[in-house]
């Protein structure tokens, strides 16, 4: 009997990232020459695969939809890259440092006026 894996045998049965602080927008990225990983340190195919990706910077949530896993799988396999050294996180941009929505909306009203 073959098919897809359960994201349950993917994350080894954790449902839950190590790191709470894992946001859908933190953005990934693999680091060049990650530290030599400890004895314990297994990495499966989807660990490898996210390595693979995020060469640039990726959000967690575009991980998840190029490797076609749920969200919370992703977390958790981004989770164990970052514990591991393996990854660079950036945390989302606080809500407060973000544009207002009516001055983008003006800016592409400007925008569109140009045409």
């Amino acid at each position: 009997m073959s098919g897809p894996v359960r994201p349950y045998v993917i994350t080894g049965g954790r449902s839950r990232p190590t790191r709470s602080d894992l946001a859908i927008e933190s953005l990934v990225h693999a680091l060049p020459e990650p530290p030599e990983l400890p004895e314990h340190a297994l990495l499966n195919r989807e660990h490898r695969r996210i390595l693979g990706i995020c060469r640039s910077l990726l959000s967690v949530a575009e991980v998840a939809a190029h490797l076609g896993l749920p969200l919370g799988v992703v977390k958790v396999l981004v989770g164990d890259l970052w514990d591991l050294g393996a990854v660079q996180v950036l945390p989302p941009v606080p809500q407060a440092e973000r544009l207002p929505t009516t001055l983008l909306e003006e800016v592409l009203v400007g925008l569109r006026q140009l045409r």
